[in-house]
């Protein structure tokens, strides 16, 4: 995670499926206080939601609508993100309180599912992440996207692997060189 912090991202996830993740989560919210996001996925309770917002968790994703989760992190004023494939679920997810949606995992059509249902559903802020990579972000972003995750692209296996964390700061620089040509804000 240091090294995507140090290729310039400015949000990042701790997913309670990764090893002592709220410990982490905890020391990388009072390390960069104000200056990254940090949040936790793999959200599936509201106790797990409950757990992550107490070691610092700034917003909530879930890999799947789980409205209970959406609802309780709406009662709270925390971002929910949860994960959703189909408009009818996006539209849900955005009813129940979700200010963000998680498109998850990717769907056919890529982009251009993107640009077809935000146009027909525009108050929808919707956020691909499987599907993402190091060149289409920024795809994404043109054709509707209100941001987009990235993980196995990003976090290289064999670059972990092999500990090689320029590597991943590389990967991060790239895909921020590819968001930025888009602008600070494209959705209309």
């Amino acid at each position: 995670m240091q090294a995507c912090i140090d290729g310039g991202f400015k949000i990042v996830e701790f997913t309670l499926t990764t090893p002592n993740c709220l410990d982490h989560l905890s020391n990388f919210r009072e390390k960069y206080d104000g200056d990254v996001m940090v949040g936790c996925g793999t959200i599936m309770n509201t106790d797990d939601a409950e757990r992550a917002v107490d070691a610092g968790a700034e917003f909530i994703i879930t890999p799947v609508m789980l409205p209970d989760v959406i609802e309780w992190c709406a009662a709270r004023n925390i971002v929910s993100v949860p994960g959703c494939q189909t408009p009818t679920e996006l539209i849900n997810a955005y009813r129940a309180g979700a200010p963000l949606q998680k498109l998850f995992p990717g769907v056919a059509g890529g982009p251009m599912w993107v640009k077809a249902v935000s146009a027909a559903l525009p108050m929808l802020s919707i956020n691909p992440t499987s599907g993402v990579d190091l060149d289409n972000a920024g795809d994404y972003l043109r054709n509707g996207a209100a941001s987009v995750g990235l993980v196995a692209p990003l976090f290289d296996p064999v670059a972990i692997q092999n500990e090689d964390w320029d590597q991943i700061a590389k990967n991060a620089e790239k895909v921020m060189a590819n968001v930025r040509e888009v602008g600070p804000y494209v959705r209309k």
